[in-house]
């Protein structure tokens, strides 16, 4: 049981005026406790209350074990874990993970009419939010890989390898290094498939003249990592050259906002600022960042309607794109660190415009 993290979670629930929170999400038991549930259609979860109470409702088969500090009440199935969870209660606002099935919902709404539920991840994920010292040195040994593999994969860029076959290069590095397939194919485009921000890779080979974007991401010891790069492939014309310093303009000006206290719609606005000036603002169409940690996406997000507010131990993407349908498309992203005096870039590959397969 990690007291430190769970004193964080309490002192969000009571400075937002939630008394209790089912936190489910495997990612969030093992923030916690250092143990995961693997709970599947079964019900795994924490009871957290504003007074400090804790209890686990864990099936025997998980093998979830018994903390100090948490109180277990272990099932096997034909028990009702719900009518557990119901019997701890208090009456009022209850917070449910945002990421539990419906039905688990469901099932306890039908044993207490005194409830009121309400979503309830975000006392951990404000606690998430704040990466300590361990975190922050596991992001910066993703971020050391995912530099090595960018590497690797722009010099594997081939007339002869499609867009798929550098993807599966790039994660067969990455599984080499540590890294864990967890299903998500890494994003490789050539030529105008860069404009699409979420292409997945297919047959297309790479021809003189393409710009070839390469986002890639994987969790390593849990903690992920997240870049993208753009270069050019033996050729460059003046339109391409363009886009590309507007994009990497507008990246290192959302870089340079980054500062503990700044709204990230305000970093978000940095560099979308640039490229609406350039002339380029109707095809920046994503955020500028998302947080990254023990997801790849997660608290705090860098985008026009966040109500978040950069504070030190944050780490989130910039990466601003510029995606013309049917031309070209330009990605340039880092993770940062936010710091008492701006932040650290935890990836250093190179971002000068780079034609490569001379």
């Amino acid at each position: 049981m990690n007291k430190q993290r769970f004193e964080q979670v309490i002192a969000a629930m009571q400075s937002g005026g939630l008394d209790q929170i089912l936190i489910t999400e495997d990612r969030a038991l093992s923030y916690l406790t250092g143990s995961k549930a693997n709970a599947m259609e079964r019900v795994g979860a924490l009871l957290i209350k504003s007074n400090g109470e804790v209890h686990s409702f864990m099936n025997k088969l998980f093998r979830f074990p018994h903390i100090e500090g948490i109180v277990a009440h272990d099932y096997v199935d034909g028990e009702d874990p719900y009518q557990m969870i119901a019997d701890e209660l208090m009456p009022g606002k209850v917070g449910f993970d945002d990421t539990w099935a419906t039905k688990h919902t469901i099932n306890i709404l039908k044993k207490r009419d005194d409830i009121i539920p309400e979503v309830g991840s975000w006392p951990v994920n404000a606690s998430r939010a704040v990466k300590d010292a361990e975190e922050i040195r596991l992001l910066k040994h993703s971020s050391n890989v995912n530099d090595q593999a960018i590497a690797y994969g722009i010099a594997n860029i081939s007339e002869t390898i499609t867009e798929k076959e550098l993807a599966d290069k790039i994660d067969d590095f990455f599984n080499a290094n540590g890294g864990v397939n967890v299903g998500q194919w890494q994003v490789v485009c050539y030529g105008a498939n860069a404009a699409d921000p979420h292409h997945e890779p297919d047959g297309t080979l790479v021809k003189a003249g393409d710009e070839v974007l390469i986002d890639i991401f994987t969790p390593i010891n849990g903690y992920w990592c997240d870049m993208t790069r753009t270069v050019y492939w033996k050729e460059v014309s003046d339109h391409q050259r363009e886009v590309y310093e507007v994009v990497k303009k507008a990246q290192q000006a959302a870089i340079d906002a980054v500062k503990p206290g700044v709204a990230l719609k305000d970093i978000d606005a940095a560099a979308r600022n640039v490229i609406a000036e350039a002339g380029y603002g109707e095809y920046f169409i994503t955020r500028t960042g998302h947080g990254a940690g023990l997801s790849v996406h997660e608290t705090p997000f860098c985008s026009p309607d966040s109500k978040d507010i950069a504070a030190v131990g944050n780490c989130f993407s910039i990466e601003p794109g510029i995606y013309i349908p049917g031309d070209t498309g330009v990605r340039i992203e880092d993770l940062v660190i936010v710091t008492e005096d701006g932040c650290d870039v935890l990836t250093v590959y190179p971002k000068d415009l780079q034609v490569v397969g001379l």
